[in-house]
Parts: C-alpha cells; structure tokens; sequence
C-alpha cells in the first residue's frame, strides 16, 4: 500500500479549481463565437426586392390611385349620359348614327336584317315590259307620299342644312334613299328603252352620268360588308355570286316611309 501512495504520489496534481476554470474559458468561448455570429445576424442588412418595394410604394399610395379610379369611373359615366340619343326631342342634335342625316332633323331609326332575294319584277328580263303600268307602278310604290321631300318647318333648330330646294312658301329638303331609287329607277329606265326600242326621256345622258356618280359615292358611303355565296341564278353559272339568299343589316324601309310621309312637303308618290 505504502509502495502504491508513492507511486501515485509523484503524479502531477490537478487543482479543481484551474479545471473548473479551463472549462469555463472554453465554454465561455464557445458561447461567445455563438453569440458573435449571432450579433453579425442581426445586425446585417435586410435587402428588398424591386417586387416588394413597387408593392410597399402602390400600398403607400392606394387611396391617391383609388381616387383616380372613381373619377375616370365617374367622368365615362357621365360621357355615356352626355351622349345618350334624345330620339323625340329635335331641340337636341341627335349623335351621330349610321346612314342618319347629320343636320339633326331626321330621326334615329331601328335597323332589322334582310335576306336579298331574286325579283325581276322591278327589272324584266324582257326590257320592253318594263313601261308597262304594272312595274310602273311597283316602283311607284318604293317611294313615300311625298317622294323625300321634306319641310323643315324651323332651320334655327338644326346645323350644316344645305342650300334649299326652290319650293313656294316653304323651306323643303329632299332625302338621299329617295334619291338613290329616282336614280335607279332612271337608270334602268334608260337601258330597257335602249334595248327594246322604247322612247327614253331626252335628257339621258346627262341624267345617267350624274346617277352613275351618285350611285357610286352612295354604295362606297354605305359600305355594306355582307358576306355573299355562290351564285345560283346566272345563265352560264361562272361560280361568281349573285347576292341572293345573303342576310344583310338593314334599315326598316317601313319606318323610313312613315317617317317621310309625315314631315313630306306635298302629296305625290311618282319615281320619276
């Protein structure tokens, strides 16, 4: 026993207290790299994206564009009611509508779609029949009492009326449609007479050269953009189109002829 405590005795001895204090300079060590890297985490700048700020800058100013929105609301409101058509007051100039007169005196029209359909009835194959009472009389018909021509009781309502036609004591205007089937009818007039020997009105040739003018002007004017098939009615069937059996937007001619009739200057009904 003696032999042993010397042998153990000459081991170097470890004071408590010097291992009680290496431990804690390690672990205060440790803790303090830990709080170091800590400290660098809090304190290292935050990066916003451009996504985020743009979305913190619309935040900021959302009631400004807010605003704004509810008065461009506001103003198209108020547009739409500025425009709105007054169809029985003609103290209002009526806007602008398609095929309308721009003076402001005729009124807004309801449009239906029309199906163009063959009727040589206007137009005979056989041009000599063409004079005949029977057709003369259909086209006749076309026209309103009053033939287009209008009495425009008070010009200081309206705009842009152009230069009147001479009338005794009143102040008359004629109408573009009625026009149009004056010069239609003139035309065909002129070309069944030629082709069957029939007597046409002296004045032809003039009177043709102004209608093939208006009747250009008139159709570009219109424009109608109906899609049109294959024909089914030429002699010699050359795979063109001849317009029949198309559906096309067209004014109510029943409305165009009351409401001619209505403000008409006098009482015929002739085409011609």
């Amino acid at each position: 026993m003696e032999s042993q405590k010397a042998h153990y005795a000459n081991l170097p001895h470890i004071d408590d207290r010097e291992d009680s204090r290496s431990s804690t300079e390690v672990e205060d060590s440790l803790m303090g790299d830990e709080k170091q890297w800590h400290d660098v985490e809090l304190n290292r700048p935050r990066t916003r994206t451009t996504t985020s700020r743009f979305i913190a800058g619309l935040k900021s100013m959302r009631w400004i564009i807010d605003t704004a929105l509810l008065f461009i609301i506001l103003a198209l409101l108020i547009r739409d009611q500025w425009r709105k058509p007054v169809a029985e007051n003609k103290e209002v100039d009526n806007p602008w509508q398609f095929g309308q007169d721009f003076t402001g005196v005729g009124p807004r029209l309801t449009s239906k779609i029309t199906t163009f359909e063959r009727d040589e009835s206007y137009a005979p194959n056989n041009t000599a029949e063409f004079f005949s009472d029977e057709v003369l009389q259909r086209w006749n018909g076309l026209m309103p009492k009053g033939m287009g021509f209008v009495w425009v009781n008070d010009t200081n309502k309206y705009h842009d009326l152009p230069h009147p036609i001479e009338w005794p004591d009143k102040t008359v205007f004629t109408t573009s449609a009625t026009h149009q089937l004056h010069c239609l009818f003139a035309i065909v007039q002129t070309y069944s007479g030629l082709t069957s020997g029939h007597e046409i009105p002296g004045d032809h040739h003039w009177h043709m050269i102004h209608c093939f003018d208006y009747m250009r002007q008139a159709i570009m004017c219109s424009a109608d953009m109906a899609l049109e098939g294959l024909e089914t009615t030429f002699p010699d069937h050359n795979g063109g189109s001849d317009g029949w059996d198309s559906k096309h937007v067209c004014r109510d001619w029943s409305q165009v002829k009351s409401y001619l009739e209505s403000v008409r200057a006098y009482d015929d009904q002739l085409i011609y």
